[in-house]
């Protein structure tokens, strides 16, 4: 289902008027942007070693976490896996050296940076390090698609989480569309009802990405039930 089908069965689904509109195309698009954002937060799509990467300049430590990324897991540098350390833990070489090969990163002293320990030193320029993330879809749903290298004109925009899970989008749409402040359409207990039926989504999700990822999932009994 590509961004066009999803907002005509979001209109559906909302019975929305073609005449008297109740919301405008920008924020139901926006929901459903927002309802796939939202599924990759709650399940642990998408982990990612190929999109992400920062390239080194002479004396910089710092460097920004690229938008739609939720979080860093590890920095590589080619088959080496740079080490992470947190505000208050002690370096573990010692004194921090200033400038040389960075070896460890710290996410944690400031919202959206990513601190390397040490600086690189002018010969570290242009050098590439490979993020390891969690992360959104590549691209915003809501967004204006890059245009391939030799086409004219940009592909159809398509919900990146599996089509077996595309409709949470719409879901959440909902949810957050019925809930739509000082409207006519406000209606908590559609709301509701969409919000379970997106978090229904979230839990088959869940188990879909560890069968994906072969997690292994061990039920265990309370102790109180021993004997």
């Amino acid at each position: 289902m590509n961004r066009a089908g999803m907002f005509a069965e979001l209109k559906e689904v909302l019975n929305e008027s073609t005449t008297l509109p109740a919301w405008t195309e920008a924020t139901l698009l926006g929901y459903l942007a927002e309802g796939q954002d939202k599924f990759c937060e709650e399940t642990g799509f998408f982990t990612d070693l190929s999109n992400f990467t920062i390239t080194l300049e002479a004396g910089v430590a710092v460097y920004a976490i690229p938008d739609r990324v939720i979080q860093i897991i590890d920095i590589w540098d080619g088959t080496r896996k740079l080490g992470k350390i947190a505000t208050g833990s002690r370096f573990p070489e010692g004194d921090t050296p200033t400038t040389g090969d960075p070896s460890h990163w710290q996410t944690d002293q400031e919202t959206g940076i990513i601190k390397l320990y040490p600086a690189p030193t002018a010969d570290q320029a242009a050098k590439v390090l490979v993020l390891q993330v969690w992360r959104y879809s590549l691209y915003d749903l809501a967004g204006v698609l890059p245009i391939p290298e030799g086409e004219d004109e940009a592909p159809p925009a398509v919900p990146e989480i599996p089509a077996r899970f595309q409709r949470a989008c719409i879901e959440w749409a909902a949810y957050k569309a019925f809930m739509h402040h000082d409207m006519e359409a406000q209606d908590p207990v559609k709301a509701s009802e969409h919000k379970v039926a997106f978090m229904s989504y979230v839990a088959d999700g869940r188990l879909a990405l560890q069968r994906r990822q072969n997690q292994e999932v061990r039920v265990g009994f309370s102790a109180a039930y021993r004997t």
